[in-house]
């Protein structure tokens, strides 16, 4: 899971950040303030044009990161340390329908707000409660272009004879060894370093170089670098569904 934490103060999250990492989730933390004037939101709106990169984007300032969201389809958790003034709780209404809010007592809770968990940022289980609710919120949105390896972007779709992805992988992440029954593939890798499993062959690629996945030829790519491995994939077939996916082991139990 690829997450998005902004805080004013990193060590106010150090522990959930810690606790997130260990589990083996890539976390990115963004230093951003509370905004209260126009230099505030610049800052804050350098995190939103990467926005639909993250599965989760968490926030701890507030209300400023919601002004962004009916721009992006990543979903946003606001966690809300005290109790609200009247306009914040404001705010938090005019969102709340794509926008989920945590607090950290019985005691702050405004009414009227539809609060998915109340966790204490100091409690014992603080990270696991705070996966169960990323967990949840994910399975609920259910992004078709995210995968627990990466994202893909579909790049062309409009013609009967082929179709273009831009596909990205989590490092140390791979995908599914497959075959497809009614269209062949060519990647060409844009950044990163790629092995990729075709039959029996295993071939290193970095930038600039390609490959030809001939139809029903068992194949899989894997991140092996340290940074994201980006590559465009041209779908050439007279049919593109994720169902003529045939996997032939995977490491997220999918079949």
């Amino acid at each position: 899971m690829r997450i998005a934490i902004i805080a004013s103060n990193k060590g106010k999250i150090e522990a959930l950040i810690r606790g997130l990492k260990s589990a083996g989730h890539d976390v990115v933390f963004f230093e951003v303030q509370e905004a209260h004037g126009i230099k505030d939101y610049l800052a804050l709106s350098n995190l939103f044009p990467d926005a639909d990169t993250f599965d989760i984007i968490h926030s701890h300032i507030g209300t400023s990161p919601l002004l962004f969201s009916r721009f992006i389809s990543t979903p946003i958790v606001t966690t809300i340390y005290d109790h609200p003034a009247k306009d914040d709780v404001y705010i938090y209404n005019k969102y709340k329908d794509i926008c989920l809010y945590v607090a950290t007592s019985h005691s702050n809770m405004a009414s009227g707000l539809p609060y998915i968990a109340v966790i204490d940022p100091v409690q014992s289980d603080m990270v696991d409660s705070y996966m169960r609710v990323y967990d949840d919120i994910i399975k609920e949105s259910a992004r078709e272009d995210h995968r627990p390896w990466g994202y893909y972007e579909v790049l062309s779709d409009d013609k009967a004879d082929h179709k273009v992805k831009r596909i990205t992988v989590w490092p140390k992440k791979r995908l599914s060894l497959q075959l497809h029954h009614r269209r062949k593939e060519h990647w060409a890798i844009v950044s990163g370093q790629a092995l990729v499993t075709l039959g029996q062959e295993h071939i290193s690629l970095g930038p600039s170089q390609s490959i030809d996945i001939p139809l029903e030829a068992p194949h899989r790519i894997e991140n092996t670098g340290d940074t994201p491995l980006v590559f465009i994939e041209v779908q050439q077939g007279d049919y593109f569904g994720e169902d003529d996916i045939v996997r032939l082991a995977d490491d997220f139990g999918r079949r």
